[in-house]
């Protein structure tokens, strides 16, 4: 019987073997997708009231393209202001190390975060997320974990393609070294933020400078070059929209002249040994889920140390969704960072 049952397994691996390319290419039918269960009644109240996001027509000029930064940038200017002053966190913008940046600090700060400040990249896919609306992701770690920031406004396409952003993170660490144990800072960042916190720190390890103590890691676009799966698989499920279009020519435009391979832009491309322990965050509706898994697994190939959070349901970011109300998934989100940071920095 046993045999028998082996016998009749191995054509059906075969078969699924020889087939897989004709899987992989399959068009699937148009489904319902229901609110996934297990949520709380918060966060399904904003997946139930999401807008899917509008396609926007690619800039053909330089100016356009700073015209549509302005436009992109207000709301979530406006989301920072809300956020602030509803989280009691407060800001002072400076020039740091010549890089423009907001010293963020929280209405309490803890004890374990007396004495440092963390470094906060910005997202906004290289070209947007500026100004006041860098803000938004500071306030929330900042607050959530009483910690005090500095955000890098760093410089950005279309006047300052790569690699400008690496120069501004580079030299406001440099500074902050002046005053502050690597090994006692973390930087973090969330999509264009987590790819240029993983970019950054491989820049420092070109420098041969110190490196930080963690990193936090949100749903980093990792791969500039290639479509990883979940941008395909998850498409129309995520307000991010898709990759064709608009987002891949902001990463056309980030790189400029340089090869979309370079492991500073695509950090998934890099030659790992060693790397500061990373806590990556990510969920299941995330375009970037894909792009999330491969880093993490890099870096689990040359052994670092890292912890990697799916949230269920999740679309690219959610779990910041806390800056504007009390969201329990957002709050476990700080708790994991908080317990990253806590077990590697303080």
């Amino acid at each position: 019987m046993k045999t028998n049952y082996l016998r009749n397994l191995v054509p059906a691996i075969l078969v699924g073997l020889a087939s897989s390319a004709a899987i992989a290419n399959t068009t699937l039918n148009e489904r319902t997708i229901p609110t996934p269960v297990g949520l709380s009644a918060e966060f399904s109240h904003v997946i139930e009231n999401r807008e899917t996001s509008l396609t926007i027509p690619v800039p053909k000029s330089t100016e356009a393209w700073i015209s549509l930064q302005k436009q992109y940038d207000q709301p979530g200017i406006e989301l920072a202001r809300s956020a602030l002053e509803r989280l009691g966190v407060t800001y002072e913008a400076k020039i740091f190390a010549g890089v423009d940046t907001f010293f963020v600090s929280p209405k309490k700060i803890a004890p374990e975060y007396k004495d440092k400040w963390l470094i906060h990249i910005h997202g906004g896919a290289f070209v947007f997320g500026g100004g006041e609306s860098a803000l938004r992701e500071a306030a929330w770690l900042a607050n959530g974990l009483g910690a005090q920031v500095i955000s890098i406004d760093y410089r950005k396409p279309p006047l300052h393609p790569f690699p400008a952003a690496l120069e501004d993170t580079v030299a406001v660490w440099k500074e902050l070294l002046k005053t502050q144990k690597p090994e006692s800072t973390a930087i973090f960042g969330t999509s264009a933020g987590g790819n240029l916190t993983l970019a950054t720190t491989l820049k420092f390890q070109e420098l041969g400078l110190p490196l930080p103590g963690a990193l936090y890691v949100g749903t980093p676009a990792v791969d500039l070059k290639e479509t990883s799966d979940s941008w395909y698989v998850l498409e129309g499920l995520d307000p991010l929209g898709k990759r064709d279009g608009l987002i891949q020519s902001t990463f056309e435009l980030y790189a400029g002249e340089q090869s979309l391979s370079n492991p500073l832009i695509s950090p998934v491309y890099a030659d790992i040994e060693d790397f500061p322990p990373t806590v990556f965050l990510t969920g299941t509706r995330d375009l970037l889920l894909s792009d999330t898994v491969r880093m993490h697994r890099l870096l689990r190939s040359a052994d670092v140390e890292t912890a990697l959070h799916v949230y269920d349901g999740q679309s690219h970011g959610d779990y910041m969704s806390g800056l504007l109300a009390d969201i329990p998934e957002s709050d476990d989100a700080i708790k994991e960072i908080g317990q990253f940071f806590d077990t590697h920095l303080n």
